[in-house]
């Protein structure tokens, strides 16, 4: 019967670091710069950057340069692998020398020497004192421009002293075995798993001892508590390595202990010889499984290959990867059945996704194509894993969520692990993906798949999840700058906690008033923050075990803060804000009321800093509207999406406050489903009248400003809704808004239609999930609080200057070439302009040029940026417009241009040249504009109203179709370079222009 091991010595952060101070002392005393030097670069790659290389030269001496280590850059980032990369140049010196002032200065002035640096991290075993610290980092920035940061031995200790890598000081200060750090799951399996081991020797021929070290190894490796275990648990499992263990524990053994030191060590170099010796034999392993592993300790190589961490020539990965994809072709072809060829398309559309030789592009199309055959024979065998592929899946969303087929093969993925294992878990497969999207910034997919979740969770025994889903969503929408959409759905899901008897449920309402908050704050309704903060601050008190604790609830101070401020700027700005700052306040309870407004009256806060100009620009960047919007007799809100900024005005009263951001907040949501879609949208402002109807809603739209870029739109919402009426309540709220987009595109109106409604079918079913906008508002805000003599008897802040909204770039329209756009075609067209226009309209082009006004006007043409056979199509417009008048016996526009065919193909002389006197610099404004749209129409595009704002339509040419940028070579038809007597002669002599 073995003995029961004695537990590990466990210290506390404190008595660690001081047991590895004493450690590093000891490097000094033999001398140990490499040591010393290898654990400064593994620490730097842990807690700086992971993009560090070592530099050459000797150690002793100061390395190459003065750089024992610098970063490398970085042009790829594969998924696992990317975090803490240095986009500049840092270089890294470490010494155990004790003149530490001396070797800073010197290795400061060599380093910079060797080439541009941006960041110095200097690391020495002696201590040295903050003031001279702060002296050198002075001294180093005023005279080579760089920035200094210095760990001496006493930070160092403490930073090793951190479980996740404790293992650096294990390896290269040999610390005892028995001294670790504590484990957070020391009465668990891991901490039974690891008394266990401590002191034990492993059987080679034993699966089940391999297999519990296996577990221990991956705990230590994923998890930063177990740490510092990781090199206890690589040499248990280095036994399995050699005779007498089998082969296939062997290879085991060989990916167990290659992804430890890659992702707990950070390198995979000293382990290059068992990686070749584990692709070996690749032919000799067949099973799913054993390929599966093959396959990802590939994605793992290539992974440590890409930063750095592994030293192989690139031949010899491409090489393991060619000849699994040979297996895998091969085995794929003769799979007896469903079950083992789902497994291996699995595999093989896994390894397309790495490159198959340097500087070549992963085969992603072929990846799917793949998987969505597996799909098909995963159909056909029930024991698919298809829980375990939907996980990986979602851990993949950020490499793969942007490809086009990712979102329909993912809804396969759910159809499939919904009809196998059911909906709930189905749904929780979209969550990651979800989450995924979220931390990717991807914020358009996350609200799609957040909504879908919404809609399957909305039950019973989901409500916690579907709480977690809102929250989420609600952030997401926050973050996108549209406040409404986001205060309706924390809105709609804190009313489903406050009615829930399930306490999970109703324990979520504080974060979610929180968000709700957040979101009116945001959009600068501040009096109405202040409201829906105490009615947060209440829900947090009522459910919350801790409320007043402050480690844990750091965003009530904040919120305090912001409302601190809020008054602070009150108080600035005037007596009537203050007023109304201070009467929603009134309601608080005393010692939150008291502690904002002291803080508030801080002398030093920021709201008492710099001139109004610098506020104004502050406030830009951090609110989405003005502060104090909701003040005044009328309110106006504003935000931009999709390129256009749009703004809403209505009476600032309770009744029609609730219809007008329902409207809002469901306009925001189509929006939003809208983002990302090709709509060809000029840009534009658009103003909503809202007023509220007693019966029919009316709209009437308003053409006459759109010259000037704005469309205003008159809109009657029902006062009232009935069951019936909020069935119709999406298509009336959405359809005023179909016209407006319809007004602003140039797409062709069916084209645009089919696109609009597919959003607007998708959004409809997004706005009413739990109760309509307007009576969750009275939920929580009502005639008493709302205080309306108050707020109209105020202004909103500087209600005099402007607010520039802010747009989220994922709700910019789609940029890059237009629908239908050929670069190719767009170039043959400009060279038959070039020919047909210096025919027809050659000759006077130059006598405009000899105009001293006209000459003005087209150099200033072209100094903005116009190309030549731009000026030309415009001047020939005119001409054509002087020589063949169009009258109205003009039945067609097919007529119109057979009427003009002869001007077309008219060859000019200098006799026939037209009279610059008729050209007058308003006709070629004029016909500017009218080429702007025939220029549209090259493009089977048009414009849908009379009046269209040239700026706006010519920026969209510009960005979305070559004007301006794409040209041929031609002769200069104007005689630019040419003086006014040399075209005057030219003319005379009859020669052709150009």
């Amino acid at each position: 019967m073995n003995p029961v091991p004695a537990p590990p010595s466990r210290l506390t952060p404190v008595k660690l670091a001081n047991v590895i101070r004493f450690h590093l002392g000891e490097l000094s005393a033999r001398n140990g710069h490499h040591e010393f030097e290898s654990l400064c670069r593994h620490l730097a790659r842990a807690r700086i950057y992971r993009n560090i290389i070592p530099a050459t030269g000797p150690v002793g001496a100061g390395g190459d340069q003065g750089r024992d280590f610098e970063t490398y850059s970085t042009g790829a980032k594969i998924g696992l692998f990317d975090r803490n990369v240095s986009d500049g140049k840092a270089v890294f010196c470490c010494s155990l020398e004790k003149r530490i002032e001396k070797k800073v200065r010197t290795d400061v002035a060599t380093a910079t020497k060797g080439g541009k640096v941006e960041e110095i991290f200097c690391f020495f075993g002696q201590n040295l004192p903050i003031a001279k610290r702060h002296a050198l980092q002075k001294w180093a920035t005023e005279n080579y421009g760089v920035a200094l940061e210095i760990f001496d031995g006493t930070a160092i200790a403490e930073l090793l002293a951190d479980r996740d890598v404790f293992w650096i000081a294990q390896e290269f200060l040999h610390i005892p075995a028995e001294i670790l750090p504590a484990v957070a799951d020391e009465d668990g399996w891991y901490g039974t798993l690891l008394r266990r081991w401590i002191s034990r020797t492993p059987l080679p021929l034993s699966a089940a001892d391999f297999s519990e070290i296996k577990f221990g190894l991956r705990r230590a490796t994923f998890h930063e508590e177990a740490r510092p275990n990781l090199l206890l648990w690589i040499g248990l499992m280095e036994r399995f390595l050699e005779p007498p263990a089998p082969r296939h524990l062997q290879r085991s053994a060989i990916y167990e202990i290659a992804v430890a030191h890659l992702r707990g060590k950070g390198e995979m170099t000293s382990q290059a010889d068992r990686l070749r010796n584990y692709f070996t034999d690749l032919g000799d392993w067949l099973a799913v499984a054993d390929l599966k592993d093959a396959a990802v300790l590939q994605t793992y190589a290539f992974g440590g290959l890409l930063l750095r961490q592994l030293d192989m020539e690139p031949a010899d990965l491409f090489a393991w990867r060619t000849n699994l994809l040979s297996l895998l072709d091969r085995e794929i072809a003769t799979a007896p059945g469903p079950g083992r060829r789902s497994g291996l398309l699995d595999i093989r559309g896994y390894l397309k996704l790495l490159p198959d030789g340097p500087g070549a592009e992963p085969s992603v199309d072929q990846t799917f194509d793949d998987w969505e055959r597996m799909l098909e024979e995963a159909e056909e065998t029930p024991l698919f894993p298809i829980a375990e592929f939907a996980s990986h899946l979602a851990k993949m969303t950020g490499t793969l969520g942007h490809h086009p087929r990712f979102e329909k093969f993912a809804e396969r993925v759910d159809e499939l692990l919904a009809k196998r294992q059911g909906l709930v878990l189905a749904t929780e497969s979209t969550f990651e993906r979800a989450l995924a999207f979220y931390e990717a910034d991807d914020l358009l997919r996350a609200v799609r798949d957040l909504h879908r979740i919404q809609v399957r969770w909305f039950t019973g025994d989901s409500m916690v999840r579907f709480q977690q889903a809102s929250f989420m969503l609600a952030t997401s929408y926050l973050e996108l700058g549209a406040a409404y959409a986001a205060k309706y759905v924390a809105l709609a899901a804190a009313y489903l906690a406050r009615s829930s008897d399930d306490l999970k449920v109703a324990s979520t309402a504080p974060k979610l008033l929180f968000c709700a908050a957040d979101a009116e704050d945001g959009a600068g309704n501040s009096v109405s923050y202040l409201h829906l903060l105490l009615f947060a601050m209440l829900a947090h008190f009522e459910q919350d075990p801790d409320p007043l604790e402050q480690q844990k609830h750091s965003d009530i101070e904040k919120q305090l803060g912001q409302a601190a401020a809020l008054r602070g700027f009150a108080a600035r700005s005037g007596p009537s804000q203050l007023a109304a700052v201070d009467r929603a306040l009134s309601i608080w309870p005393a010692p939150f009321r008291e502690s904002v407004v002291r803080a508030s009256l801080d002398t030093e806060g920021f709201w008492t800093k710099g001139t109004w100009d610098e506020v104004w620009s502050t406030m830009e960047q951090s609110f989405l509207d003005r502060p104090f919007g909701d003040l005044g007799a009328s309110r106006t809100i504003s935000w931009s999406a999709l390129g256009i900024r749009w703004t809403a005005g209505f009476i600032n009263d309770i009744e029609t406050i609730a219809v007008a951001e329902e409207f809002v907040a469901s306009l925001q949501i189509a929006l939003v489903s809208l983002a990302g879609r090709d709509l060809c949208l000029l840009s534009a402002r658009v103003h909503l009248n809202i007023s509220l109807s007693e019966k029919r809603p009316h709209i009437k739209i308003d053409e006459s400003n759109t010259g000037n870029g704005t469309v205003t739109v008159d809109l009657g919402i029902r006062r009232e809704l009935s069951g019936k009426d909020l069935r119709r309540w999406s298509s009336e709220t959405l359809a005023p808004i179909a016209g407006v987009l319809n007004l602003l595109s140039v797409l062709p109106t069916d084209r645009l239609e089919t696109v609009i409604k597919e959003a607007f079918l998708d959004a409809a079913g997004k706005i009413h999930v739990a109760l309509p906008y307007r009576e969750l508002h009275r939920e929580w805000v009502d005639d008493a609080n709302f205080d309306r003599d108050g707020r109209q008897a105020a202004q909103p802040l500087l209600a005099d200057r402007k607010f520039e909204c802010r747009s989220h770039p994922q709700l910019d329209p789609k940029g890059g070439p237009g629908p239908g756009y050929s670069q190719e075609e767009a170039l043959k067209r400009i060279e038959i302009r070039y020919e047909k226009c210096v025919t027809c309209i050659g000759f006077t082009a130059r006598r405009l040029m000899a105009h001293p006004e006209r000459r003005k006007l087209l150099t200033e043409w072209r100094t903005e940026g116009l190309k030549d056979w731009e000026i030309l199509s415009i001047i020939a417009n005119a001409a054509i417009n002087l020589r063949h008048p169009l009258t109205d016996d003009i039945a067609s526009e097919t007529d119109a241009m057979e009427r003009l065919r002869p001007a077309l193909e008219f060859v000019e002389r200098p006799d026939s040249a037209i009279d610059p006197d008729l050209i007058t610099d308003e006709m070629l404004r004029g016909h500017r504009r009218a080429f702007q749209i025939a220029y549209l129409r090259w493009w089977d595009l048009d414009v849908h109203f009379s009046r269209v704002d040239e700026k706006s339509l010519e920026t969209f040419l510009i960005t979305r179709y070559g004007l301006r940028g794409d040209d041929v070579d031609h002769s200069d038809a104007f005689g630019w370079e040419a003086t006014g007597r040399d075209r005057g002669r030219g003319e005379e002599e009859g020669g052709r222009p150009g």
